[in-house]
């Protein structure tokens, strides 16, 4: 439990001094105060989950652990990271854990600026309920895009890189925004998000099980191959 505590902080101080994490956050902001001025506080909410149901879930927080497993390979730290006492399941789990907590951490930050905004501006139907119901479907979805994540880690480190997770991480929003008004958006793991947001209305979890267990089994299958490939393959 000591190994994998250090690992969660050595990786958690990694992504404090970053410049990626940080422009990242400048970003998230930056696109929603632009925002501010799309109708009323239940328009304004809404799009800013939207953007974390699509670019920012997506490619952020794919861009975000892309960096996190990929740059151990081009910054060439993977053998020294390797070689400390602490076993290569940690290492992985250490990092995904810091790439979770960041990410709900800008996404907290992140939607705390937009309840500062409603104020500010005195938005038209602002209230508590109004905030607690988008703040509910913005967590679910943001675990829904980070379980997304599985398989970013495993290209990053399938490819020993960050430039192919990316790559990755915005072909999936197009799949998502092409497919996700299609009947086929239900079943693809990328299209999930926005259809949770855009069936919220009339349910706190408005799709089938089915919908949920996709990006359910996607995380779990994209961490456990990058498990297998620190663990195995990339001894060589």
């Amino acid at each position: 439990m000591n190994a994998l505590l250090t690992a969660i902080h050595v990786e958690t101080m990694k992504l404090r001094r970053s410049s990626v994490l940080w422009g990242l956050q400048g970003f998230f902001l930056f696109v929603t105060v632009i925002r501010i001025g799309e109708g009323d506080a239940a328009g304004f909410l809404q799009n800013t989950v939207f953007m974390f149901a699509s670019v920012f879930g997506l490619v952020g927080f794919g861009a975000l652990a892309g960096w996190v497993f990929g740059r151990e390979y081009t910054d060439r730290t993977l053998k020294d990271l390797l070689a400390l006492p602490i076993s290569r399941g940690k290492i992985v789990t250490g990092k995904f854990l810091s790439v979770i907590l960041w990410s709900f951490g800008m996404t907290v930050a992140t939607y705390g600026f937009a309840l500062l905004m409603c104020m500010l501006f005195h938005l038209e139907g602002f209230s508590a309920d109004l905030a607690l119901h988008y703040l509910v479907q913005l967590l679910i979805i943001c675990g829904l895009q980070l379980l997304l994540c599985g398989p970013v880690v495993f290209t990053a480190s399938a490819s020993r890189g960050y430039l192919a997770p990316i790559a990755y991480a915005f072909c999936t929003l197009m799949i998502a925004l092409i497919t996700g008004s299609t009947w086929l958006g239900a079943y693809l793991p990328w299209s999930v998000p926005a259809l949770q947001l855009a069936g919220s209305g009339s349910a706190v979890l408005p799709l089938g099980t089915v919908s949920y267990l996709i990006p359910v089994a996607t995380g779990i299958l994209g961490l456990a191959g990058t498990w297998a490939w620190w663990r195995w393959t990339d001894q060589r």
